[in-house]
């Protein structure tokens, strides 16, 4: 038997009195690569993240990620155009560990 993931994800049970929703958080970018050798973009839940703590935020929820993409052979030359889009939210006083 060898280690291996077990799971992918944890699973949280927030509800609406554990935190505030500041606003919605938005950002795009274009990742390209050719021949799988070489590549270029952003990275989007990243910028999401940033935007939600420069808004006071301490998290981002309910992310979104609109993809739209453009290819040559697949490998040969890939582009994709992508959208992405968050709630930022704090968290409460009351859920926060010390």
């Amino acid at each position: 038997m060898r280690p291996a993931l077990s799971t992918n994800f944890t699973q949280y049970v927030l509800n609406s009195d554990d935190f505030q929703i500041l606003g919605t958080v938005e950002t795009e970018g274009i990742y390209t690569s050719w021949l799988m050798l070489w590549v270029t973009g952003e990275t989007g839940y990243r910028e999401l993240l940033d935007k939600s703590k420069a808004l006071g935020g301490d998290e981002i929820i309910n992310y979104r990620f609109e993809v739209e993409e453009t290819s040559i052979l697949l490998v040969v030359w890939n582009r994709i155009k992508w959208k992405a889009t968050a709630h930022a939210i704090k968290y409460r006083e009351k859920i926060k560990k010390p």
